[in-house]
């Protein structure tokens, strides 16, 4: 049961693990939940990270965090052990790498998100000669990219 004193301790675990990797957080989104004091804000401001409280009485104000949140356990996460924090490191920037340059999203019409390439090939260059198909699997094949 979450309480006060617990979530300021997150807070400090939260900032020494930040220092230890060289990270520097800029910005933490919460709710309105009462374990959120102003001792919480202002021990975060104090490391300048600047606080920004979700809207009151807005259940979808996450929805872009949650639903990113779900993918990555639904996608990714569900096949694998992660044996310690560096293994679940290494999934999670290869999971995210994936994700931002080469998995289509179908609100963006299949495209990726990072793209620095061509979009489309032109009739002209579909004659056949535009090389064969080349994959890179990653984690173990769970991911895949497709080339030419």
């Amino acid at each position: 049961h979450p309480n006060e004193a617990w979530v300021l301790q997150q807070a400090r675990n939260l900032l020494m693990c930040l220092e230890e990797v060289g990270l520097e957080a800029t910005h933490l989104i919460h709710d309105h939940d009462t374990n959120f004091t102003r001792s919480f804000d202002l021990l975060l401001n104090s490391a300048s990270v600047r606080i920004i409280k979700s809207p009151v009485m807005t259940p979808n104000a996450n929805a872009f965090a949650e639903s990113w949140i779900a993918t990555l356990k639904r996608e990714c996460l569900i096949s694998f052990t992660c044996f310690s924090r560096r293994h679940l490191d290494h999934i999670l920037h290869t999971y995210t790498r994936f994700y931002n340059q080469h998995r289509p999203h179908q609100c963006m019409g299949n495209r990726v998100l990072e793209f620095g390439g061509k979009t489309h090939l032109t009739e002209a260059e579909c004659d056949g000669s535009i090389g064969r198909i080349g994959c890179h699997p990653e984690l173990g094949g769970l991911l895949k990219h497709y080339y030419r």
